[in-house]
């Protein structure tokens, strides 16, 4: 099922993406929302990461289009933000917790210019939000994964940005570090952002997307999560390869048909 979004801010049509003339990507189409929080998932090697990084203008398409608020990548770049996965990065180039969220200001800088005191300000709000303002003069190098991953997502804060890329912004973090970044993406897209994410754990998707793009090499799905994301295509998309279905089936199946404790409780909440 491929629902068409109505004004998207991204469309793809008919893209295909190869490696050594071997397809990773092919015939993707598909248009995604406006302020949604919009997840990406299949196995690996589906696909997930060569999107973003298609969309992006990091590797070339074999064919196809994007646009991006119905425009060119390079007419809007000012508009979009990329966090890619942690273990891309060089964690161990020297350079503190304040610079690196600094550097997420640089496109609005211009040529040379250097950050003034209100990039700094807007630098501090990212890194509040994030929890680590009490680390601006630590070394990147000297964090934890958690800590490493909350200064990526400040550095994107900080671009003040309408479209949000991130791939697997979860993976390696502790559970509160996982809590605190969804209820930020969650704030991200309630004012208006878009925020596309790379996802891989399966059982908390119902939770977290307001859409679902579901992909296995080719696109298998996409539209609001209530609608795609069922037993079915999760079967399409994964295959054999899905140990977990049986579980998400009834993690499915239970939020479509709950309880009767559960509403009770819901009903109790409500009166309150």
């Amino acid at each position: 099922m491929i629902e068409q979004a109505k004004d998207p801010v991204l469309e793809i049509h008919d893209l295909t993406v190869s490696y050594d003339r071997k397809p990773v990507l092919w015939d993707v189409d598909l248009t995604l929302p406006a302020g949604q929080l919009i997840g990406i998932v299949g196995p690996n090697g589906a696909g997930k990461s060569t999107l973003i990084k298609s969309i992006m203008g990091l590797t070339p398409n074999s064919s196809g289009y994007v646009k991006l608020f119905d425009k060119n990548l390079k007419d809007v770049r000012g508009k979009i933000s990329y966090v890619p996965q942690k273990e891309s990065v060089d964690w161990d180039f020297p350079a503190s917790v304040l610079d690196v969220v600094l550097m997420g200001r640089y496109g609005k800088l211009g040529l040379f210019k250097r950050p003034r005191k209100a990039d700094k300000d807007v630098a501090m709000d990212a890194l509040r939000k994030v929890g680590m303002e009490a680390y601006i003069n630590r070394q990147i190098s000297q964090l934890s994964g958690g800590q490493q991953q909350r200064v990526f997502l400040a550095r994107a804060l900080a671009q003040q940005a309408d479209l949000y890329f991130m791939d697997e912004p979860f993976a390696g973090v502790d559970a509160a570090t996982e809590k605190a970044i969804i209820t930020l993406l969650r704030e991200m897209s309630a004012r208006g952002n878009t925020v596309v994410v790379v996802h891989h754990d399966l059982q908390s998707v119902t939770q977290y997307f307001d859409w679902v793009i579901m992909l296995n090499m080719r696109l298998i799905a996409s539209g609001p999560t209530e609608k795609v994301f069922n037993t079915e295509l999760l079967q399409e998309t994964y295959g054999g390869k899905l140990t977990l279905l049986s579980d998400v089936g009834e993690l499915i199946r239970r939020e479509r048909f709950p309880s009767r404790e559960q509403k009770r409780k819901k009903e109790l909440k409500q009166k309150k």
